[in-house]
């Protein structure tokens, strides 16, 4: 039981981790085309964050499963940043062979 309600409150960290992707990738990227969708994306980051506390409490208690909850959070949130900035130093990397390194 203890190793379901962990691997949910991972599952849930990992979709809050997406969902708040998605709504700074809508906010900076397509201002104003997705205001809609944007609101669907913080409340579906918000909801699984705090399903993702309950499962970890749940399973470990109060103290040490809110402890487990940052820590999940904050690996997840660190795999996307890296993640992200991995794909943006690939993208440069293709663009400069498109352009033969002339900027």
């Amino acid at each position: 039981m203890l190793a379901v309600l962990l691997i949910g409150a991972l599952t849930f960290c990992g979709l809050s981790v997406y969902s708040l992707c998605k709504a700074n990738y809508c906010a900076c990227q397509r201002a104003g085309q997705c205001d809609n969708p944007l609101n669907h994306y913080w409340l579906a980051a918000i909801l699984s964050a705090l399903l993702a506390l309950m499962f970890s409490c749940l399973a470990l208690h109060t103290e040490r499963g809110t402890l487990v909850w940052i820590l999940m959070m904050a690996s997840c949130l660190a795999g996307a940043l890296l993640s992200a900035q991995w794909q943006k130093r690939k993208l440069k990397q293709a663009d400069d062979l498109l352009t033969d390194g002339i900027n």
